[in-house]
């Protein structure tokens, strides 16, 4: 396992004084997909937005006062009913992007600091995937959870939900994941997360344990503040209740260090490893996404939409030692 790294200077006249300027190209040690970190200070400030939470609760589909005339059903595995836990409402996605597409609204309130979140917000809405899954018919799939928090990750409605796509196909980046784990386990004998654990685990990278899950900050970050967590059990539908905890868990870590930082937007997704073989071990995923406010700007440049390169601005080994200070506490 190789973490490569390149790095390039660049040199700026300004003021009448050369600025120089650091700049990291970082290959995945799976997939060899680069990103570049340009190490500049950045200042992150999070601005006022309460006149659209209160505007957008005054339609909401999600909010508790419409969801059950407004969500989709799925006529097929769940016959037309909507499924419920805790806080917790499972129902179709009204614009499908796959074969199975589920939406689930995780909290009853409209709008969440992310320090208010809870582990229990999580825990409801996976165990209710596990469900689901467990109902599709035989064959390959391609499982993705993920969640775009507020308008800067991508999220056309405010209200707390997450995401699933079950696919025949997979996603381009997931299929880049497949075949390289794939080769991987044939070389080494051994999945690659199972690995990369055990090599980041005395390093500066390594943050620390949540209930059977360990945390990492990605060597070559695909967003601003990424970490990863790699489970102890490694197919989703047949998760623990312990391990859906102890991912859970240290979601709400995260995003409790996020707000300190004066973050509020995120994205995360979870690759399920159902159905794809012993090579294969489900992987979780989360980054910050530039703070939301009535003048908020996008973190995907022209380098991410059509290059597919990352751009960010702060070093994993900075982040990771500064969550794992606090982790404890979080």
């Amino acid at each position: 396992m190789e973490f490569r790294k390149e790095v390039e200077v660049s040199k700026v006249l300004v003021g009448g004084k050369v600025d120089e300027s650091v700049v990291e190209v970082r290959y995945d040690p799976l997939t060899l997909q680069t990103s570049r970190i340009v190490k500049k200070d950045f200042p992150i400030q999070s601005g006022d937005f309460e006149e659209e939470i209160i505007s957008t609760k005054s339609w909401c589909p999600f909010c508790s006062e419409r969801i059950e005339q407004m969500a989709a059903r799925d006529p097929e595995i769940m016959q037309g009913e909507l499924w419920k836990r805790g806080e917790a409402i499972l129902f179709s996605n009204l614009m499908p992007y796959s074969k199975y597409s589920l939406v689930i609204r995780i909290t009853e309130a409209h709008f969440v600091k992310l320090s208010e979140f809870k582990a229990e917000h999580f825990v409801d809405a996976f165990r209710l995937i596990q469900d689901y899954i467990k109902k599709i018919p035989e064959g390959k799939y391609y499982i993705t959870i993920g969640m775009n928090y507020l308008k800067p990750a991508g999220s056309s409605i405010m209200h707390p939900h997450v995401q699933v796509m079950i696919s025949d196909i997979s996603t381009d980046y997931f299929a880049r994941l497949d075949w390289s784990a794939l080769e991987f386990m044939e070389s080494n004998g051994t999945d690659y997360w199972q690995k990369l654990v055990e090599v980041e685990r005395e390093g500066e990278r390594y943050i620390g344990k949540t209930e059977k899950t360990e945390w990492l900050a990605a060597f070559a970050p695909k967003g601003f503040f990424h970490f990863m967590a790699v489970p102890e059990e490694k197919e989703f539908a047949n998760m623990s209740l312990e391990q859906l905890k102890g991912i859970s868990e240290g979601i709400v870590k995260v995003l409790k260090y996020y707000e300190r930082k004066n973050l509020n937007s995120f994205n995360f997704t979870l690759y399920c490893a159902d159905r794809l073989g012993e090579h294969f071990r489900t992987n979780f995923h989360i980054v910050a996404r530039t703070p939301f406010g009535k003048y908020y700007w996008c973190d995907v440049f022209y380098p991410k939409m059509l290059h597919d390169e990352s751009v960010v601005f702060f070093l994993p080994e900075d982040y990771a030692g500064e969550i794992k200070e606090v982790w404890e506490e979080l």
